[in-house]
């Protein structure tokens, strides 16, 4: 569990960049494929599946998006900003 690690390890920026980056995506694949899953019904309120969708779509625009944190990531790596 990392949140027990998280007392032995210095945890830095771009450890939370991959966190939030590779959650944020499964979660949203994992709610994409239980909408496909559904049909037509994936699509209305009486399963809840697409306010999943939606809230995990603006979890992942809040939180960073897959591309910014892979920018922040790849700086950490090659120590070439991106951006200023």
């Amino acid at each position: 569990n990392w949140s027990n690690k998280k007392k032995d390890v210095r945890i830095t920026s771009e450890m939370i960049s991959i966190l939030k980056r590779n959650s944020s995506g499964k979660a949203l694949d994992i709610a994409r494929t239980a909408r496909d899953m559904l049909g037509g019904n994936g699509v209305s309120d009486e399963y809840h599946v697409i306010r999943h969708v939606m809230n995990l779509e603006a979890v992942n625009t809040y939180e960073g998006t897959h591309d910014i944190h892979a920018l922040v990531l790849g700086r950490a790596i090659t120590g070439i900003s991106a951006f200023s």
